[in-house]
Formats: structure tokens, C-alpha cells, sequence
């Protein structure tokens, strides 16, 4: 099962949002836009968790209309998943789409007051042809059904409700002509009781959410209910699962669980033992309710019987105690976490290694297969700014062990984050959403799904992207701007950072230096790449580029430049009469280093007091997209 899409309304800040995930989600954006929210709106609604906090809700308007959404669109499920009694029957175009709406009742005469949970599923419903309305006496039902109403053994006089569903599965076996589907819609609790919305909660991928700030006030008794129980509960799990033990288990369990079950389809499955005792119920029962008791089991979840409930502890080998994970420092608490998500990345890779090198070794079982079985439940990983407490070095491990995992079987992954170290421009785009908020306070999302490079005409200037992306990380940061300015190369932006800071511009202007972002795209003909992944996140920009005078194919990169331009404000190009040094008066000699020779020169035409004017210019429209300073 995999939670392809998610949507949110009337959460915290969030009207509307809707996000669409493969394997990983990367949140980004300011500081309280709603990154941690999407987060949390996600963990209650996986965790089966009632809402009964008014802080959480839009505006804090709890009543029916303005009610918390959440819904959930899974594909992918395996068929032990789609049997189950939350999902058969219910699915849409292969998908199991979920809704849970929240919201305070007040108290009046015809419903009791108080906070209300609603669960849909988004399906049709099997109409049977002919079903009376009143289905109240035998009589009611047509012709086509009496020949089946015929064969249900000590019926009374007037049907009830399970002689009604035992009519249905004679139809559905002998005249499935009589049966057809509605139109799709949502359908509120579909399994008409609370039985229902525990079986779709545990149906649900299994949640972990690892904060921020981990308080040991948010430790319980329960060993595997903090972040750490839960992640040594899921490599423990991740590690048995492959075991022969465990798939002959399921199968076993299987067979035991057929005994109790009744199968129109094969009467002999069903234990004689079980069948007396329904039959001598009946006898009981039959003057009193005139209609049929059968015995129904659920089958548990094994998962729940096998895997240990296990906990970490830190032992203090000086005083010989032990305390919990949530009383230490919360850089040993991170570095734990790192710990353990390395171990769960690492699990599948031995498994493979094991199968591929080692004939001595037990076969290893796909984990595909053992997602199959239901013995390795879909886990998704909520991962709060995981920079947090690490230096350079730690980040780009922990970068690694998100996307590793994320790509890995039963496993999605979702990080909001202030690091661009985080993001891959080039190649995972699709996985970045960007929050940001309106002027009305609501947050809204951009998120890019379709191909931005489609075609053998742009895989090159794909291809360019992914080499700049990756010698020159710090371009990720024009995701985290408030406005972007593209330059052909550091040369440029060496010499406008220089002259800012010489001309004052910084000091009028003290939040501009931090405020805009000038990405080195490593060439002109790499701009367009970047002009695109712009576009397509709504990030306004700038570029400053030469004019470049007698080259022909300079002007062609030109037209390409100003041809994926946006026609706003917000969005302009800047063009250098011919180049940078020949508006400051140079010539860049062969061997030497750019950038410091254009710093040297505007350091240089400072001291006499000869800054060109024209160069003013082209500070002023990087900084403030005008020719003037405001």
C-alpha cells in the first residue's frame, strides 16, 4: 500500500492542500508556513488519533462546515490488503481512497453534543435489481428472487438483517446479472459500525514522526510508543520478516483462521465443530429473533502476536543506572536516530548480498513477496528538519539515509527542512513542495508532477542541471529566497556582492544581502535549466547575463533566455552591453582566477572614485530588479 495522495482542509493555517507522493516529500519554506502542520496532519490522520483540540482547527471555527478533512488516496495494495473488510468491495480505479472529517457538535434536542468523527470511502455500492424498498416480508422481494429465497434453510416468517446479506450472497454466487454498480461517491462509514473504523486504521500505513524537539515528557509507559521504540520495533520486524519461521507462521495461521469461516463456496472448509455450536445457538435463538447467528472471526494482525514490544535504554556505566532515551541531550538523541535509520537502510542491502553471493545462506525471501504475507507492514517516516543538531558532514549522511530509505520497499518518507543540502533540484524535483503564505494568512503549496525536461531536445540541458546541481550545491537555495537572480558565472556575482558592499548598499539596505539569492548557473547555456524548475515552483527571478556582441550563438542563448521569460513584474532580464569586463575596464587574463580579478578591479575603481555608472546600474537591478536604488 502506498499513500499516493493526501489532502488537508481546514487544518491549523491550511485551507486546501493537496500533495502527491511517490516516495519521498520534501516541505520547504519560511519559518511558520505550515511545513510542520502537513506533518502532523498526516500522523493523526495514519494514527487513527480524534481530534478534540478547537488550536487545531482553520481559524479555530470547529462547527460542521468549517469541519477538519483529511483523505487519503492508496494504491499499490497488495491482495491480502484488499481483502480486508475496510477495503473489499470499497476501492476506486485500484485505488482505496479514505476520508476522516472532524468537527464539535453543539448539544440540541435531536443529537447529543460534543466532538464528531466521520470516516468515508470514496466507491460505489452494488445495486441489486429489483430490491424492494420495504424488504420488510418475503413477499416484498420479485420473482428473480424467490427461487434463492427458497434455498435458505430455516427462514422465518419475515427476514432480518443477516438473512438479508446471506440473500444477497446466494445472488451474488447464482444471478450476478441481477447485480450492478452505482455511480461512485462518498460513502460515510461504509461498514456501518465501529468495527469498521478500527479495521480501516489498522489497514493504514504505520506512522512515525520524528520531531524536532523530543521532550521526555512525550515518553509513555508504553515501551514502543516513543520514536525510538517504534524504530527499533521496525527494524526488529524488518530484520525477522525475511525468516522462513515467520512465512510458515502466516500460512499456518491462515489455515487455522479457515476453520472458522464460513465459505458459501466451499461449505467443508468451515470446522463441524464450529458449525454445531452456531447450529445449537440457533436452536435457542430461533423463537426469539427468527433469524440466523453466525460466528465471525477477525483475523489478527501478526505483527501484533510475534514482534516484541522493545524499547532503548542508556545505560550509566559509572552510576549503574539506566534512563530513558527522551532524558538525554538532544544531539545524542538525533545521533541515535541516524543510528537507526541507517540499520533499516541497510537491512534490505544484506538481504540482497546474502541472496546474490552466499550459496551457504538460506534462501532470502523478495520483500515483496513478504509485503504479500502482511508480515511487513507499509511504514511511513515523518522526518521534522532533520539538519537539526548536526554538522555539515552529519547532514549530507543523513540526506543520503532519507533518500535511500525513501526508495526502499514498505517505506515513504516525508522531511520538512531549512537545508538545501536536502534537496535534489535536478533529478527529484517532483518531490519538493514549497509553502508559503498568502496575503489572507492561508498557506498554500506548489508542487510540480508533470516533466520539466521531456524529450531528447532537453535531456542536455537536463544533463547540465545534474552537473551543476551537484558540484555547486549551494544553487539549492533559491528555493528558500525571496527572489533569485540567475547569473552566467561567479565572476559576475563576485563583482555585484563587492560593489554592494563598497557602495553601502548593505548598509542602507541591511535585510537585502540576505534576502536575495544569486545562483551561479555555470555558463549561459545553462540559465534555461534553471528558468524552468523557476517557472514551474512560481519563484520570481532575474537574470543578468552578457549581451556578448559577435557571437552568434550567444545571441541564439539569448533568445532562449528571454523566450521562457515571464510576462510580470516580478520576472526580468537584465542585459550587459556586450560584458562585465568590459563595463569595468578589463580583460581577464588566461590562467588567472575570475573572480578575483573582477573583485580586484571594482576594489580598485572604488579607490579613484571612478565606479562606472552603468555598473551601478546592474547592481541595482540584481538587488532590486530597477535601475535605481529605492
Amino acid at each position: 500500500m502506498r499513500l499516493k495522495e493526501f489532502e488537508i482542509k481546514n487544518f491549523k493555517g491550511i485551507e486546501t492542500l493537496k500533495i502527491t507522493w511517490e516516495d519521498l516529500i520534501v516541505l520547504i519554506g519560511e519559518n511558520n508556513c505550515g511545513k510542520s502542520s502537513v506533518l502532523s496532519a498526516i500522523a493523526l490522520f495514519l494514527s487513527g488519533s480524534a481530534i478534540k483540540d478547537p488550536l487545531l482547527f482553520r481559524k479555530h471555527q470547529t462547527d460542521a462546515n468549517n469541519a477538519i478533512e483529511f483523505t487519503g488516496h492508496f494504491d499499490q495494495l497488495t491482495q491480502v490488503e484488499k481483502q480486508q473488510i475496510a477495503v473489499r468491495g470499497k476501492m476506486h480505479n485500484d485505488q482505496w481512497i479514505l476520508k476522516k472529517r472532524y468537527w464539535l457538535q453543539p448539544a440540541d434536542d435531536e443529537d447529543a453534543g460534543g466532538w464528531k468523527e466521520q470516516l468515508f470511502t470514496y466507491s460505489s455500492e452494488s445495486v441489486y435489481s429489483g430490491w424492494p424498498e420495504q424488504s420488510n416480508s418475503w413477499a416484498s422481494f420479485s420473482e428473480d428472487y424467490q427461487g434463492l429465497i427458497a434455498q435458505i434453510p430455516d427462514r422465518p416468517a419475515r427476514p432480518n438483517a443477516a438473512l438479508k446479506e446471506t440473500l444477497k450472497s446466494l445472488v451474488r454466487a447464482a444471478r450476478p446479472d441481477l447485480i450492478t454498480q452505482s455511480e461512485p461517491s462518498w460513502i460515510v462509514n461504509p461498514g456501518g459500525g465501529g468495527n469498521w473504523k478500527s479495521n480501516a486504521n489498522s489497514v493504514l500505513p504505520r506512522v512515525i514522526f520524528v520531531r524536532a524537539v523530543h521532550e521526555a515528557s512525550d515518553e509513555t509507559n508504553a515501551k514502543d510508543a516513543s520514536t525510538y521504540g517504534k524504530l527499533i520495533n521496525l527494524v526488529v520486524e524488518r530484520q525477522l520478516a525475511t525468516k522462513p519461521e515467520m512465512i510458515a507462521l502466516r500460512s499456518a495461521l491462515e489455515n487455522v483462521l479457515k476453520l472458522f469461516t464460513q465459505d458459501d463456496d466451499n461449505p467443508n472448509q468451515q470446522a463441524q465443530e464450529i458449525r454445531d455450536i452456531q447450529d445449537r445457538i440457533n436452536e435457542g435463538l430461533s423463537e426469539v429473533i427468527g433469524g440466523t447467528a453466525l460466528i465471525r472471526t477477525e483475523p489478527p494482525e501478526l505483527r501484533s502476536v510475534v514482534m516484541p514490544s522493545t524499547s532503548l535504554v542508556i545505560k550509566d556505566p559509572l552510576a549503574g543506572i539506566e534512563t530513558q532515551i527522551g532524558h538525554q541531550g538532544h544531539g545524542l538523541q538525533r545521533t541515535l536516530i541516524i543510528t537507526l535509520l541507517q540499520i533499516l537502510s541497510n537491512l534490505q542491502d544484506q538481504s540482497l548480498q546474502a541472496e546474490l553471493n552466499d550459496i551457504d545462506q538460506p534462501a532470502v525471501i523478495p520483500e515483496a513477496d513478504i509485503a504479500a504475507t502482511g508480515l511487513v507492514r507499509q511504514t511511513i517516516l515523518l522526518i521534522e528538519e532533520p539538519e537539526l543538531y548536526l554538522h555539515p558532514q552529519m547532514e549530507r549522511l543523513m540526506r543520503d539515509l532519507i533518500y535511500k530509505l525513501a526508495s526502499q520497499v514498505n517505506i515513504q518518507v516525508a522531511c520538512c527542512t531549512h537545508s538545501p543540502i536536502f534537496l535534489d533540484i535536478a533529478n527529484r524535483y517532483q518531490s519538493i513542495v514549497r509553502l508559503s503564505k498568502r496575503p489572507s494568512g492561508d498557506i498554500t503549496g506548489n508542487q510540480v508532477v508533470q516533466d520539466l525536461f521531456p524529450g531528447q531536445n532537453l535531456a542536455t540541458e537536463k544533463a547540465k542541471l545534474q552537473t551543476v546541481a551537484r558540484f555547486h550545491p549551494t544553487v539549492n537555495e533559491l528555493f528558500f529566497a525571496k527572489h533569485v537572480v540567475l547569473f552566467e558565472e561567479f565572476s559576475a556575482i563576485a563583482a555585484i556582492q563587492t560593489g554592494a558592499e563598497i557602495t553601502g548598499i548593505f548598509d542602507r539596505k541591511p535585510r537585502i544581502k540576505h534576502e536575495v539569492a544569486f545562483v551561479d548557473c555555470d555558463g549561459k547555456n545553462n540559465i534555461t535549466a534553471f528558468q524552468r524548475i523557476l517557472n514551474a515552483f512560481s519563484i520570481p527571478y532575474r537574470v543578468i547575463h552578457d549581451l556578448d556582441h559577435g557571437n552568434p550563438a550567444a545571441f541564439a542563448e539569448n533568445a532562449r533566455i528571454s523566450a521562457l521569460l515571464p510576462n510580470t513584474p516580478q520576472y526580468l532580464i537584465h542585459a550587459v552591453d556586450n560584458d562585465l569586463e568590459s563595463l569595468l575596464g578589463y580583460a581577464a587574463t588566461k590562467g588567472s582566477s575570475k573572480p578575483f580579478t573582477a573583485v580586484t578591479k571594482v576594489l580598485e575603481l572604488e579607490a579613484l572614485g571612478n565606479i562606472p555608472p552603468l555598473f551601478i546600474t546592474v547592481l541595482n537591478m540584481a538587488y532590486f530588479g530597477q535601475a535605481n536604488e529605492p
